[in-house]
């Protein structure tokens, strides 16, 4: 300070240019901004209400911040640069504090301690636990926020020597760099915790497995699971694990407890909300917390919410993340009357249950109007069930799911009614009534318009939800957003693809599917069997269109880098790398292995071929046509030959006129894997050698150990070695001619992953039979 006196005397002595002031200013300014967004205390210091800390790098902002309403506040970290609408973005210290009175709220430094202080006196919480001597009182210190959103006291004679830090004390969440597990310098085992609406949760290492831990809830549903090694680091042989910084530094990442579930969630500047990149458990059966709730199960893992119930946070259904679980569509009766129950809520079955859901209480009664009148009369009661005794569940029910076989189980469900509503409503004049009874006859009768005139086809009429995950497309919708079916796509043996433009705007591929003489009812029925089908890996049908007795239309998403056989085969087109190669062959084996094993009802496609696999913008592989061979029946057959003229990625099966299997698509897979390895057509014969079939060449060399010599030369040698052993290894275990030698498309995802060896094939002896001399056509 002494020597900012001496320049502003030094400056009052002679006049100075107009820029220099300005300048002065500018500094005066910035160092006034500086001195509010510190991110040091100092012994004696503090900040108090609503004064805050701000990391360098301006990410992260540490003070008494608000989880919702304003009733108390907490101690925690939380991100600046993302919108409130983002949902969670604070980070809690691990002993959470109330605080009600945030006017008289301190946070200070003395000595090497932090405060949490109430009107300077009361002590609310201390950085070091009471008994534990800690650093010394009188050692002179400092806390600083970092730019990793850690709150660290050091030494300031030596910033290196951290004295206490709140990475050490997690809540629920864990930041980059935070640490999980037993740390000798905190002397403390480290774990995420959960505490809310009466449930708790835990995330603690085991350290007898490499990266495990254990997911536990409400102290008895411990489930063992195992972070992947591009997300911790190993630290003290296994006993602690690290989490990984991102490895864009543009990438906001954290990994969070729920109830019964553990994500990675990175912030996504598209979608402007957190996504997941890793979650555990991965679905619903797995999972029993993993829809939130009062979501359910689906039998095809997805989630749902029971009736009368709708998603808490719609956006992040979308997005495939339902831990926030559902909410109410009409609220009880005792909620809207000041805790006052007027038994007019309704109770309705929720049968076919696998098992009664989570954490039920007994309850003593009679009868099961006893136990439904016990629920009744409690407002936070939610369900009750009846057999043998009755069980009554409070303020949420958690794993729910159905059963696709008996035994079973059953529970009644309380829903709020619109009776209750009204009732706890104001009375309002009788003019607004009819006034609003006048509304209401209007919107009707504009909607029956609408209708009408729809069906007429006189109006653009946006698509409506079927049963199901599927939109139904009125025909002069698909034809409209096709340009009259005038930008072809391609063709096949099930039909003609368009590419269009749905209201949003959404790119569709619209496949109009011919030679169908099913009726409207069993085509509606088998196309949403074929809609619950979803994998990252399989292209998604959007919805469809029925009109008359012909024509039957599927909307799928549009694929923007087209079909696999464009890049492989075409000289225009990119050359994609073995990288790429690699990643589509192995999203390929997912998307079979999801359909074979994954769906309820397994699912064969018989026309795997490289035009049938699609690559989105990130050149992602999905699998396309899924599902025709239940959909087009008897005429299947007939299609499928006509598709190219060539049968060269269909097992011997079809030609010997055996069962179709799964193992079927396994030999097409290998056929495209080794396209894939070569960048050519399986059914080109070779200008040389003794084996000229293609196929029968890769598997001499693979048994000779010389697959490098099958790759595409385009590549110019640019291929992990072992990579392309291991996938000339599987394509040839894929391609034997008996069903049973095949490995199933799960065996084969594995493979490909590193996780089982893949051992050198036999040459399959249909192949041996086609040397160069002897008719190789039919192949």
């Amino acid at each position: 300070m002494e020597a900012v006196k001496r320049v502003c005397r030094s400056l009052s002595r002679r006049p100075m240019p107009t820029s220099f002031f300005l300048l002065l200013l500018g500094g005066t300014i910035f160092l006034a901004v500086s001195a509010v967004a510190r991110d040091t205390i100092l012994p004696g210091e503090g900040i108090y209400r609503n004064q805050t800390l701000v990391s360098r790098n301006g990410v992260f902002e540490l003070g008494f911040f608000s989880p919702g309403a304003d009733i108390y506040h907490f101690l925690g970290v939380r991100l600046r640069n993302t919108p409130a609408s983002a949902g969670t973005t604070t980070f809690w210290f691990g002993d959470r504090v109330y605080i009600t009175d945030l006017p008289r709220a301190a946070l200070e430094l003395f000595g090497a301690r932090l405060y949490i202080m109430e009107g300077g006196s009361s002590l609310w919480w201390s950085s070091v636990p009471a008994g534990d001597d800690g650093p010394s009182p009188a050692a002179a210190a400092a806390a600083v926020l970092l730019d990793s959103g850690n709150l660290v006291v050091t030494d300031q004679a030596d910033s290196s020597r951290v004295l206490w830090q709140s990475f050490d004390c997690p809540g629920d969440t864990l930041l980059p760099g935070g640490r999980l597990g037993l740390d000798r310098d905190a002397g403390r085992n480290i774990s995420l915790t959960y505490t809310k609406s009466g449930h708790n949760g835990s995330l603690s290492v085991d350290p007898s497995r490499r990266n495990g831990f254990v997911l536990t809830t409400d102290g008895q549903d411990a489930i063992p699971g195992t972070f992947p090694d591009w997300m911790v680091s190993s630290r003290e042989n296994g006993s602690s694990l690290v989490l990984n910084y991102p490895q864009s530094p543009d990438f906001t990442e954290h990994l969070q407890l729920h109830l019964g579930q553990v994500s990675l969630r990175s912030w996504s500047n598209s979608s402007g909300s957190w996504v997941s990149r890793w979650t555990f458990p991965s679905d619903c059966k797995s999972g029993a917390f993993f829809c939130g709730r009062f979501g359910a199960c689906k039998s095809d893992g997805k989630c749902d919410c029971v009736d009368g119930f709708e998603p808490s946070n719609p956006s992040e259904w979308q997005l495939g993340y339902f831990v926030s679980g559902c909410s109410r569509s009409l609220p009880l009766s005792c909620e809207t009357n000041n805790g006052q129950t007027l038994h007019d809520d309704s109770f309705v079955p929720l049968d076919s249950l696998q098992r009664l859901p989570y954490n039920s209480q007994n309850h003593s009664a009679r009868s099961e109007q006893d136990c439904r009148e016990a629920c009744a009369s409690l407002c936070y009661c939610v369900a009750y069930a009846y057999d043998s005794g009755c069980k009554l569940w409070y303020h949420g029910l958690y794993a729910v799911s159905f059963a696709t076989r008996p035994p079973y189980s059953k529970v009644y469900l309380r829903l709020g009614s619109k009776l209750s509503v009204r009732k706890g409503l104001q009375t309002i004049g009788v003019v607004s009534m009819v006034v609003g009874l006048a509304a209401t006859i209007c919107v009707i009768v504009l909607i029956l318009a609408l209708l009408w005139r729809c069906r007429r086809g006189l109006l653009t009429c946006r698509k409506f939800q079927a049963e199901g995950p599927l939109a139904v497309y009125p025909y002069a919708e698909v034809k409209r957003s096709t340009k009259n079916f005038s930008d072809k796509l391609g063709e096949g043996g099930f039909g003609c693809v368009f590419r269009g433009t749905m209201p949003g705007p959404t790119a569709v591929a619209v496949k109009r599917l011919k030679g169908l003489g099913h009726v409207d009812k069993q085509f509606r029925a088998e196309v949403r069997t074929l809609g619950v089908i979803q994998h990252t890996n399989l292209v998604r049908l959007l919805g469809f269109c029925v009109r008359g007795r012909s024509t039957r239309l599927l909307v799928y998403e549009y694929m923007p880098n087209g079909s696999l056989d464009s890049h492989l085969f075409s000289q225009d087109s990119c050359l994609l790398t073995w990288d790429l190669r690699y990643r589509i062959a192995l999203g390929i084996a997912k998307g079979l292995a999801y359909l074979h094993e994954g769906c309820e009802d397994c699912v064969i496609h018989c026309d795997i071929k490289p035009e049938n696999i699609l690559l989105d913008a990130e050149f992602r592989a999905k699998i396309a046509d899924f599902g025709m061979a239940k959909l087009l029946g008897r005429e299947f057959s007939s299609a499928l030959t006509t598709i190219r003229g060539t049968m060269g990625y269909l097992a011997p099966e079809w030609v010997s006129g055996q069962r179709i299997t799964t193992k079927a698509d396994v030999y097409s897979f290998g056929i495209v894997l080794l396209e894939i390895v070569s960048g050519r057509r399986s059914t080109a014969r070779l200008e040389s050698g003794s084996h000229r079939y293609f196929p029968l060449h890769a598997a001499a060399q693979v048994r000779e150990g010389n697959a490098l010599c099958l790759l595409d030369r385009r590549l110019g040698g640019d291929a992990s070695v072992e990579e392309l052993e291991v996938a000339c290894r599987v394509a040839c275990w894929c391609v034997q001619d008996e069903e049973g030698d095949r490995p199933s498309m799960g065996q084969v995802v594995r493979m490909l992953e590193g996780a089982v060896n893949a051992e050198i094939p036999p040459v399959p002896s249909s192949f041996m039979d086609l040397v160069e001399g002897e008719n190789s056509s039919a192949y």
